[in-house]
C-alpha cells in the first residue's frame, strides 16, 4: 500500500514520517508541496495530511474524483478539516482524524489566555517594557477561582478545558450540541440555551467545531446578552465568532478582554477592526504546539490507522 504524507505543516512531521515508515507493508511517500502531492495522487492508496485553504482542497478533491483514483483513506493530523468539508470529500473515501491527540495542549493554551487576561499580564508586559513598577492594574485583576466558566462546545478540547479550569476552582457550565452527563461540569445545557448561559458567565471559552450551524454562532445579538465584563477566549475556529461584533463588544466594554488563537481569515489582515479593539490578546493559531506527548499521540494515531488500512488491504480503516 502506498501512503502519501503531505507534510504541509511542521507539527509532528519528523515523528509521523518515521512512524509511518515503520508500518509493515506501507510504502511511504513524503511530499512538501501541493504540486508534488497532485503529481503523486494517481499512484497512492491513502493520504495523511492537514486541512488547507479551500482552493487547494478543491484541487485535491477534483483529482480524487477522477476515474483512476486509488485513494480510499484520508487521515487528517489537524483537529479540523473544514476547508475539505467545504470543498467536498468524494464518497467512498474513509476519513479519520487525530481523535483528541492535541486536545490537552490546546486546552492548556486556552487556560493560559484566560489566566493572562484575568491576571492582567498584557498590561504587566507593557509596563515592564516601559521600565515602570505599576500596580494600577491590581484593581482589574481577576481570579478564576469561584468564577462561572462557560465552555461552548464539549468535544475533546472542551472537556480538557473544563478539567483544567475546575482544578482552579471555577464552576463549569457547558453548552453543547449533544448534552450528556459529565462529572466535571455542574451544568450541561443544549446549544439552544447559549444565550441564557452567556448572561451569567464570568468567562467564556469557545471550543465548538465550525459547521454551518455554528458559523457566527456568537454575534451581535448574543454579545448583547453576555454578562457585562466577561472574559472571552476562542480556540475553536475564527468563524464561530462574528469578529466585527466582537470588536464592537470590546470597545463597548461588554467584553472586558478577549484572547484569540484563531481568526478569520488567518493571518488577520492589517487594518482589520479587531486590531484596534482594546484588551485584545492574539496568538497566531499555535495552541496545539509545544507538547511532546501531543506529538507522540498524533504519530501513534497515524500509525494505528495506517496499520489497520494496510492489514485490511485498504478495504476499511
Amino acid at each position: 500500500m502506498r501512503i502519501a504524507y503531505w507534510a504541509g505543516i511542521p507539527l509532528a512531521r519528523q515523528l509521523i514520517t518515521a512512524s509511518l515508515q515503520s508500518v509493515e507493508g506501507a510504502d511511504v511517500l513524503v511530499v512538501d508541496t501541493l504540486p508534488a502531492l497532485l503529481d503523486a495522487l494517481p499512484e497512492v492508496d491513502a493520504l495523511v495530511l492537514s486541512d488547507c485553504p479551500v482552493s487547494e482542497a478543491v484541487e485535491i478533491g477534483r483529482r480524487l474524483r477522477s476515474p483512476d483514483n486509488r485513494v480510499r483513506w484520508m487521515h487528517f493530523i489537524t483537529a479540523g478539516r473544514e476547508k475539505f468539508l467545504k470543498a467536498g470529500i468524494p464518497s467512498g473515501i474513509r476519513v479519520t482524524d487525530p481523535d483528541g491527540a492535541i486536545a490537552p495542549t490546546v486546552a492548556e493554551h486556552a487556560l493560559a489566555l484566560l489566566l493572562a487576561l484575568g491576571r492582567q499580564l498584557p498590561a504587566c508586559a507593557a509596563s515592564t517594557g516601559r521600565g515602570e513598577w505599576d500596580r494600577s492594574m491590581a484593581v482589574r485583576a481577576r481570579s478564576i477561582e469561584g468564577q462561572s466558566l462557560l465552555v461552548v462546545g464539549y468535544g475533546h478540547v472542551g472537556r480538557q478545558v473544563a478539567r483544567r479550569a475546575a482544578a482552579f476552582g471555577a464552576r463549569i457550565t457547558v453548552v453543547t450540541r449533544t448534552p450528556r452527563h459529565d462529572d466535571v461540569a455542574s451544568d450541561i445545557r443544549p446549544l439552544s440555551a447559549l444565550e441564557e448561559a452567556l448572561s451569567t458567565a464570568d468567562a467564556i471559552v469557545v471550543t465548538i467545531a465550525l459547521t454551518e450551524q455554528t458559523r457566527h454562532l456568537i454575534g451581535a445579538r448574543l454579545f448583547a446578552a453576555v454578562k457585562s465584563g466577561a472574559l472571552l477566549v476562542n480556540v475553536a475556529r475564527g468563524d464561530v465568532i462574528d469578529q466585527s461584533a466582537l470588536a464592537a463588544a470590546l470597545h463597548a466594554g461588554r467584553i472586558a478582554a478577549a484572547g484569540l488563537d484563531v481568526t478569520e481569515p488567518e493571518p488577520l489582515p492589517t487594518g482589520d477592526p479587531l486590531w484596534g479593539a482594546p484588551n485584545l490578546l492574539v496568538s497566531g493559531h499555535f495552541a496545539g504546539a509545544g507538547s511532546a506527548p501531543s506529538v507522540e499521540r498524533l504519530a501513534q494515531g497515524v500509525v494505528a490507522h495506517a496499520a489497520r488500512f494496510v492489514a485490511s488491504s485498504g478495504s476499511e480503516v
